[in-house]
This record gives C-alpha cells, sequence and structure tokens, in this order.
C-alpha cells in the first residue's frame, strides 16, 4: 500500500499506482470497507463516483426512442454546454455575439432554445404537430412534472423535443458557417421526418398504437 513508483518507471504503471492512490481510503487493515472480500471493478467505480444527485430530466434527453445525436446536443444544451456566442466570447474568440436568426439579441443558451422569435416559430409548429400545448421556457421541468397515461406518447413527444433542438443548432451552425438561413418549415420537415422514422423504428414491436401524428405531415 506504501509503494510508490520511481521517476524512470512506464507511464501506464504510474497511473496505475495513481488509481492505488484513489482507493487506498476505502481499504481498512487491506480489506475492501464494506464487504467481507476483495474489492470488484464495479464496486470500486461506485465508490469512487460517491454520492450521486438523481437527475429528474434524465429521460426528456436519454430515452430509447431518441436518436443518440440527438440526445448528446439537448444534454449539452440543458446543461449550458453548447458552444454560443456568449460562450465564444468567453474563451477570448472573436464574435459579434448577435442571433444568426433574428439578428437581434445576444446569442445565449436561453435565446436559442427559447427567446428566439425564429425558434418559437419552430417550437409552436412543431406542438401543433404533437397536438400539445407545452411552454417552451418551461419544457424542461414540464418534462420532469409531465404524467401521461401512455409511456409511448411521452416516448415520441421527447424524442420530437431533442430532435428540434438539435435541428436548431444545426441550422444555427450552418448559417453562421455558410450564411444559409433554412427556413423554419425546412426545420420542422427534418425534424418530423426524423421523428416518425425512428418511432416506427424503435417503436414497431409495440404493441400500443403510435399516435395519429406519426402518421401524417401536419406542418402548415
Amino acid at each position: 500500500m506504501d509503494y510508490q513508483p520511481t521517476c524512470n518507471t512506464t507511464w501506464t504503471w504510474r497511473r496505475s499506482c495513481h488509481v492505488k492512490e484513489l482507493m487506498k481510503p476505502g481499504y481498512t487493515n487491506c480489506v475492501w470497507t464494506g464487504t467481507a472480500g476483495d474489492c470488484s471493478s464495479s464496486q470500486g467505480y461506485k465508490w469512487l463516483q460517491g454520492e450521486q444527485v438523481k437527475c429528474d430530466w434524465f429521460p426528456l434527453i436519454w430515452n430509447k426512442s431518441s436518436i443518440p445525436k440527438h440526445s448528446f446536443v439537448g444534454w449539452l444544451a440543458v446543461q449550458g454546454r453548447l458552444f454560443t456566442k456568449d460562450r465564444m466570447q468567453a474563451f477570448g474568440l472573436p464574435t459579434n455575439g448577435i442571433c444568426e436568426f433574428c439578428l437581434d439579441a445576444p446569442k445565449n443558451h436561453q435565446h436559442l432554445l427559447s427567446q428566439c422569435i425564429y425558434n418559437q416559430k419552430c417550437w409552436d409548429s412543431l406542438m401543433l404537430w404533437l397536438g400539445m400545448t407545452v411552454p417552451v421556457q418551461d419544457v424542461v421541468q414540464w418534462s420532469v412534472n409531465w404524467r401521461s397515461r401512455s409511456l409511448l406518447k411521452k416516448q415520441v413527444v421527447f424524442t420530437a423535443i431533442t430532435a428540434l433542438w438539435y435541428h436548431l443548432w444545426h441550422a444555427r451552425n450552418v448559417c453562421r458557417l455558410e450564411a444559409k438561413l433554412f427556413t423554419s418549415f425546412f426545420v420542422l420537415k427534418k425534424v418530423i421526418s426524423e421523428v416518425q422514422q425512428r418511432c416506427r423504428q424503435k417503436l414497431s414491436t409495440s404493441k400500443d398504437q403510435l399516435p395519429g401524428a406519426l402518421t401524417g405531415m401536419q406542418t402548415s
């Protein structure tokens, strides 16, 4: 337990010894704390993580119907980790800080997801297609509190929300880097098409019937 690697040992061995130092507090008299035997890698991993705070909005982002790349962008967006212009400025990168869509307010996560007129139009159209009314400003908290009788409907709605966030982020990047502005109808059409295809693929074995919204292109 007290061994320390010398400076001429390999990087891999030094890293292994570093992990040993991290794990030492979990041992008492060479016995793993809380067990009668040796430590397993899964036990050690959970111990190193410590007490974990439950993520209530997890189902909104990571459900079996969502497309992985959509979930990843949604996960970054909810945590304020997308590389928006306010974050670019914080890193010292040159940018005008103006929204590419409405050319008005500073570009940050709050503006991207809820305040921009362009994004609000896409959101309202998506809600019309889904036959729902969800306040875009409170969508994360709404997803935590929403109690739907149909798990299938919940998966479809959450899949559609993350798909919209992804395509808004993609449209923003195309506008910034290629000077091309997609219409809100084009963005919504992409979202609906991918949601339809994904849900039919992932939920095809379900005994429930797919929501009526998935059978048509109600984008008017």
